[in-house]
């Protein structure tokens, strides 16, 4: 099955809106503020050229960041290969509505950028593809663009309603928090409404089984 993801990969021919050379300030406050509250090891879906892998795997976790784009995959190892990082870290091309392929389960997954992406259909196949891969009481993070930005440009916003309507089923949602997300103003037609960043919602949401589940 074919992703929307799938179709970024000529995107890193360049340097696309969303690589901005370093991780996203709402992810690294998050981690470096709460870190007790995540376990690893790590799943950075989405990953791009790895600087949210990289941050997290100099924090001491172990982390696999997987994307669709071989690009992406490619630029993230070469990134790799010159930095001196504390935990162990991997980069894979992976489609991220085929989870089930990597036969692992993860504390976290991290979805930075990803979420967006997909039409309602799509997100509930992606959905359950978490499933496959989040431990129980394991944590997804997402950073997302939300319905608070004004314009039409750049990819779908996404409501407040409509996390918590995806992670209905099987999922308790922690927190929904406003936030921005970092962009590199002025590529590809990007005009957000702030110079480098665009609203967002960081969201942590928490799988559960069994009785807590009912």
């Amino acid at each position: 099955m074919s992703s929307p993801e799938d179709g970024f990969d000529e995107s890193y021919a360049g340097t696309p809106p969303w690589d901005i050379g370093r991780p996203q300030s709402a992810i690294r406050s998050l981690f470096e503020t709460d870190a007790e509250s995540f376990e690893g090891p790590i799943l950075d879906l989405g990953c791009g050229t790895g600087e949210n892998s990289l941050f997290l795997a100099d924090r001491g976790y172990s982390v696999l960041g997987v994307d669709a784009s071989p690009r992406a995959i490619e630029k993230a190892k070469m990134k790799m290969e010159t930095r001196d990082v504390a935990g162990d870290i991997d980069f894979r091309v992976q489609d991220a509505l085929s989870l089930s392929d990597l036969d692992e389960e993860f504390g976290v997954v991290l979805d930075c950028g990803l979420f967006h992406v997909f039409d309602d259909e799509t997100r509930r196949t992606y959905v359950s593809s978490l499933e496959r891969v989040v431990a129980p009481d394991g944590r997804v993070v997402i950073l997302c663009f939300s319905d608070r930005e004004p314009g039409e440009w750049g990819p779908r916003r996404i409501s407040e309603e409509g996390l918590r309507t995806a992670f209905a089923d099987g999922w308790v949602v922690e927190t929904i928090d406003p936030a921005r997300f970092e962009v590199n103003a002025g590529q590809d037609g990007v005009t957000p409404s702030n110079d480098d960043s665009v609203e967002a919602w960081l969201a942590v949401v928490r799988r559960v089984e069994g009785e807590e589940r009912e």
